[in-house]
């Protein structure tokens, strides 16, 4: 009799049956395992584990299938006997377990991707969170005590070479949101956190203080300080001591000094960082708080004069308000004093930046050599040479590297997400924007963040959910005007200019500008800069406003007033701002009827032609392509605008049609098909509005 073929013994094996009960079986049970797992909050190895079993499992039990059959006296082993069936089984065996093998190579990647995340994240052992203490006085009023001792102790283990301490806004959010320690390590990437309480009765105060184990939530070590009030500087050092010994065992080290050894000093600066934190923390502006923080900073700095950190924190909060005189002495006096540290440093660059002097760069990347973990010198540092990358030293750094190691630094902060995404946005990397949004949504749910998710929405180029997000923030705090403001200034910019008037009746610059009003916004500015002259963005609206209504000399005059033209050639640019009013100077000079002038301004545009263009293609396609007009190269002009339309965010309608850069390109279909293209868009934008709020439940 002819040998049966391969496939006619499986079918009579019956293998192919019990291979489909094994598949359905298997699938059935595996389903079951991921939905317990999610229901029950187990570790997702569990369903992982299951889907392994099952694949290793197939072979066996289809070698199984073939060797035995169930007849009615139970289960029997089927003989074989002939050469063509022994070679049918090896064979057999050899393709399922082929097969299998092929399978489990298949799947493996994503049993990799769903086990690798489950896992404890690889953090640095000696690193810290330092979390608010708790005020657990009678009085409310001594939470600058608990408050200050956190920020302090921070501050001081910061300044310990080999350790890293997580930074005080991603602390105060894992507090916030009330993590406990084995949460709060992980989310803060730390091996250890510290917590405390601080009790004033009377004159004495009693701090209570732990430091845990981030990863088994359990404390290593833990004591309760009682002592006069002014031996809090004791106490503090006495902490940073032990937690220091504790974990570093193995490194001869000790705590750094503390900001002053001066006990009266010391509180008073604790005072004065309570307000001012309560100032850099709002939304809106608060002089008169801040100004109590300043006087309490000098009333330091005159209890303490060798303290460089009072003189630096004077300095820095006097920079804040905006009193660029009085922070000079401050912030020299802290540099003789301590040049080496990094919060020194870093107001130095502040202080450089804001005056337009050159140094700033290089004193923020003396910052971060001194404490690669500080996150304020991190962030100065890459939106340094973001802004400026033309600097030969610092050429080849990569601002994103410096924006990522901040929020690294600093993971549960709306400050660096919002920085990070920005630069990302503006530097044309719109894919990259929306993980950013992402891990907004996920971590924060109030209205600064709602005003963030919508300014980054706004960079991409989707106005209508920018507008979603702002009311979303304006129901939050129905009492922030800042928060309508920004609406009619959204609105605006699909050209819903009925809808912006209702909202800001008496319309300010900004949205005059935006609607191209120019002569309204000329009467409200001038009487804006006798009320704030040190306003630059004023003067900067009010030169374009000049130039838009060839009134150039009167521009040229306005915009040389703000120091730009000597900041931007002696130390390059300080921000997108700054380059897009150099580029007003310069049109407003080439348009001038003025012989030097004209002169000055090609000579400032072939400087300014050097310079690497960077960013989003469509700012680069503008301002560029409006530097080439003023040097007279019409058809690179022709090759850049349609750059244009490339970039997915919108340009404002007032730089589009009334640089003087552009007027004599009116008639050329290039322009006309740029403009087309933004007004199409706008009106898209439009259309797509209320369904855009509908989807998100809210109302104008």
């Amino acid at each position: 009799m002819p040998g049966k073929s391969l496939f006619a013994e499986l079918r009579e094996r019956k293998v192919p049956q019990a291979a489909a009960i094994y598949v359905a079986v298997a699938w059935g049970v595996t389903e079951i395992a991921v939905t317990v797992v999610e229901q029950l909050f187990l570790p997702q190895w569990v369903a992982t584990l299951a889907v392994i079993v099952f694949v290793v499992g197939f072979p066996i039990a289809m070698f199984l299938a073939w060797t035995f059959d169930i007849t009615s006296g139970g289960i029997e082993r089927t003989e074989v006997t002939s050469r063509r069936g022994q070679a049918s089984i090896a064979f057999a065996t050899l393709l399922l377990m082929a097969g299998t093998a092929s399978l489990f190579l298949l799947i493996k990647p994503s049993l990799q991707d769903t086990v690798e995340p489950s896992g404890p994240m690889p953090v640095a052992p000696n690193s810290i969170a330092v979390l608010p203490f708790d005020n657990a006085s009678s009085d409310p009023d001594d939470a600058y005590l608990s408050e200050g001792l956190s920020d302090e102790l921070r501050d001081q283990l910061g300044r310990v070479a080999d350790l890293r301490i997580a930074a005080r806004s991603s602390s105060l959010a894992a507090a916030d949101q009330r993590m406990d320690a084995m949460t709060a390590s992980a989310n803060l990437s730390v091996a250890h956190i510290v917590e405390g309480s601080l009790r004033r009765q009377g004159d004495r105060v009693r701090v209570s203080v732990q430091l845990i184990e981030g990863r088994t939530g359990l404390s290593v070590w833990s004591d309760t300080f009682e002592r006069g009030a002014c031996e809090l500087l004791v106490v503090q050092q006495s902490i940073a001591d032990e937690i220091v010994r504790r974990v570093l065992p193995d490194i001869e080290q000790s705590a750094s000094e503390p900001a002053t050894r001066n006990a009266d000093a010391n509180e008073l600066m604790l005072l004065a960082k309570h307000y001012e934190n309560q100032v850099r923390s709002r939304a809106i502006r608060d002089d008169a708080t801040l100004l109590k923080s300043i006087s309490l900073y000098r009333q330091a700095t005159e209890a303490a004069p060798e303290s460089a950190l009072a003189h630096s924190r004077l300095a820095g909060a006097l920079l804040y308000l905006g009193d660029l005189d009085a922070a000079e002495a401050p912030i020299f006096r802290a540099l003789s004093l301590n040049p080496n540290l990094a919060e020194v440093q870093n107001t130095l660059g502040q202080y450089y930046w804001a005056r337009g002097l050159p140094g700033a760069r290089a004193a923020y990347r003396r910052a971060v050599e001194l404490d690669p973990h500080f996150a304020p010198a991190l962030a100065n540092y890459a939106n340094e040479i973001w802004v400026n990358p033309d600097d030969l030293d610092i050429s080849s750094a990569d601002p994103e590297s410096y924006f990522r190691r901040a929020l690294e630094v600093d993971p549960l902060s709306l400050e660096r997400l919002s920085a990070l995404g920005t630069y990302l946005g503006q530097d044309g990397q719109f894919d990259e924007v929306m993980p950013v949004i992402q891990e907004i949504r996920e971590l924060f749910d109030n209205a600064e963040s709602y005003r963030v998710i919508a300014w980054l929405y706004e960079l991409l180029g989707e106005l209508d959910v920018a507008i979603a997000w702002t009311i979303r923030a304006r129901d939050l705090e129905p009492q922030n005007r800042d928060h309508v403001s920004k609406l009619a200034d959204l609105y605006s910019l699909i050209g819903d200019a009925e809808t912006a008037l209702r909202l800001e009746p008496e319309p300010g610059p900004g949205l005059l500008f935006n609607l191209r009003r120019y002569d309204e916004l000329i009467d409200i500015a001038e009487m804006r800069m006798i009320e704030e002259p040190s306003d630059a963005d004023i003067r900067y609206l009010l030169g374009f406003a000049y130039m838009a209504t060839r009134q150039h000399e009167q521009a040229i005059r306005i915009l040389g007033s703000t120091g730009l033209l000597d900041s931007m050639l002696d130390t390059g640019p300080r921000s997108v701002i700054e380059i897009e009013a150099f580029q007003m100077l310069v049109s407003a000079m080439a348009a001038s009827d003025i012989p030097e002038a004209v002169e000055t301004a090609r000579a400032l545009a072939e400087w300014q032609d050097e310079f690497a263009y960077w960013g989003d293609v469509g700012w680069v396609a503008l301002f560029k392509g409006c530097n080439k007009a003023t040097l007279g190269e019409d058809q690179a002009v022709l090759e850049l605008l349609p750059g244009i339309k490339e970039s997915s965010r919108l340009r404002r309608d007032a730089y589009l049609r009334d640089f003087p850069c552009f007027e004599r390109f009116a008639d050329e279909p290039v322009y006309r098909d740029v403009l087309r293209d933004q007004d199409a868009r706008r009106a898209s934008l439009r259309q797509r509005l209320p369904g855009t709020l509908a989807e998100f439940g809210v109302s104008l």
